[in-house]
């Protein structure tokens, strides 16, 4: 399976040096979404602010990088 980074541009950089192994690209950005979302949340419980242009960077394993996903693209909100 090939290998893939997420890292988290944030308050506090996060480069993923090791990678995880993921069956595809989608799978991938699957997982980036879900731990940005996860990122939100934890903001939210602890009543920090959430900057929408803080990002998520998917790479493959030969440091291309594929997709950048932003906090406001991975929530939704209403009125």
């Amino acid at each position: 399976m090939p290998i893939f980074h997420i890292h988290l541009f944030n308050d506090d950089n996060v480069i993923d040096e090791a990678g995880q192994q993921f069956a595809d690209v989608a799978e991938a950005r699957a997982e980036a979404v879900r731990s940005g979302r996860e990122i939100i949340a934890e903001h939210v419980i602890h009543g920090r602010p959430i900057d929408l242009d803080h990002h998520l960077v998917l790479q493959d394993d030969q440091g291309r990088r594929l997709e950048t996903i932003y906090f406001r693209d991975v929530v939704t909100f209403d009125g």
